[in-house]
């Protein structure tokens, strides 16, 4: 069969790998019980839903003609990249305020289409949700804001001073 659509082959083909990773990291994880979901349930409906969605685009890669493969756009893929990096590394001690605002910017930085001013309302919007949903609503023991031990921006400074 003639491959007619190279983006959503290539899309299919990201889907089932990330999803079969999904399984095999979240192999050990407990399933738990219908009343009672263990940690492993989520991870294993949502690798199974990329994988199923993963081989539907593989399916239409064949039988639908689809745009082609064209060059790779870099730059928001370094971009989303680093935020991704810069959240796990901040959330800790930066809080959740300072990990979202860096990533989410860092993330905006991906495009030169980002409207700024957009961008500020989503950002606050996002982060008040955040703080709603996930320390107020889950209870997760997550700084909101720089822990009192933030001597790592102190040591960031430094570094970037060059000292």
């Amino acid at each position: 069969m003639r491959i007619k659509s190279g983006q959503d082959l290539l899309t299919g083909i990201l889907f089932i790998v990330v999803g079969g990773a999904g399984l095999w990291i979240g192999a050990d994880y407990p399933m738990g019980t219908a009343q009672r979901p263990g940690t492993g349930v989520l991870p294993y409906i949502l690798s199974w839903c990329l994988i199923g969605t993963g081989g539907l685009l593989w399916i239409k890669a064949m039988l639908a003609e689809g745009p082609g493969l064209t060059g790779w756009a870099w730059r928001p893929i370094i971009m989303i990249t680093l935020a991704t990096i810069a959240f796990a590394l901040l959330i800790d001690q930066g809080g959740l305020v300072v990990a979202m605002l860096v990533s989410m910017t860092l993330a905006a930085l991906g495009t030169p289409e980002t409207r700024w001013r957009e961008y500020t309302v989503f950002a606050v919007i996002m982060i008040v949700i955040a703080i709603a949903m996930f320390i107020k609503g889950l209870g997760m023991p997550i700084p909101i804001w720089p822990t009192q031990s933030a001597d790592w921006i102190a040591s960031g400074l430094e570094l970037l001073r060059g000292r």
